[in-house]
């Protein structure tokens, strides 16, 4: 059974290699549980599994992990840092127009999510790393918290070019776009074949959502 938001679990690595060998070793464990996620589900996922499919003996595992819930907020982390890599070279970039032709703005908001989608598969069972931090309440404030500071940084890069604009209404944007954007990734996990439909959908919504937020005002300008 998964721990409840109440309980205090371990979510850190016990150690963060130096060394060749062991940096490969940990990311053995990393690789074997993206492996073993979508065989046997998060529920079931134990570290005597992973060990097993890593080809280590438990000891082994618990020298760098203390539980699955740290291997699981470590695959978080990664996945999270590089989705937040990608999308503020996108909001510094070019492709990052609001307010100007439609058409393009719908294109580069679904080629983002695109870019975003790809990015979620190249990591070890990166669609149920994002189930986790959803389904298990240990892991939900990684996701809370990186939702809070993606927010400050698409605020900042829309001000430059909408000075006036409202800050709250952006910030409400950004947040649920980001639950959209998670929502249909999470889709992926179950191999739909509605998650490439629904990912171009989100991206015509969030293109016209947000010409509507940038192309209004603070109620004081």
């Amino acid at each position: 059974m998964p721990p409840y938001s109440g309980q205090s679990v371990e979510l850190d690595p016990k150690l963060t290699p130096s060394q060749d060998r062991a940096r490969a070793t940990y990311e053995l464990i990393i690789q074997a549980t993206g492996e073993l996620l979508p065989e046997v589900g998060i529920e079931r996922l134990s570290t005597n599994m992973i060990a097993e499919r890593a080809g280590l003996t438990p000891p082994a595992l618990y020298r760098y992990f203390p539980n699955k819930y740290a291997i699981l907020s470590e695959m978080g982390r990664r996945l999270i840092a590089a989705e937040n890599a990608l999308v503020i070279a996108w909001l510094q970039s070019e492709e990052f127009a609001i307010g100007s032709n439609l058409e393009f703005e719908r294109r580069t908001f679904s080629e983002l999510l695109d870019k975003l989608r790809d990015v979620v598969l190249s990591h070890p069972g990166g669609a149920w790393v994002y189930r986790a931090m959803s389904a298990v309440p240990v892991l939900q404030e990684l996701r809370r918290r990186a939702s809070r500071e993606i927010i400050d940084v698409i605020y900042d890069e829309v001000a430059k070019d909408f000075p006036k604009i409202d800050r709250e209404r952006v910030q409400g944007a950004a947040l649920l776009t980001s639950i959209v954007n998670n929502a249909v990734t999470e889709i992926m996990a179950d191999d739909s074949p509605t998650a490439d439909l629904l990912r171009r959908e989100a991206a015509t919504m969030m293109c016209l959502y947000y010409r509507d937020v940038v192309l209004s005002r603070a109620p004081d300008a």
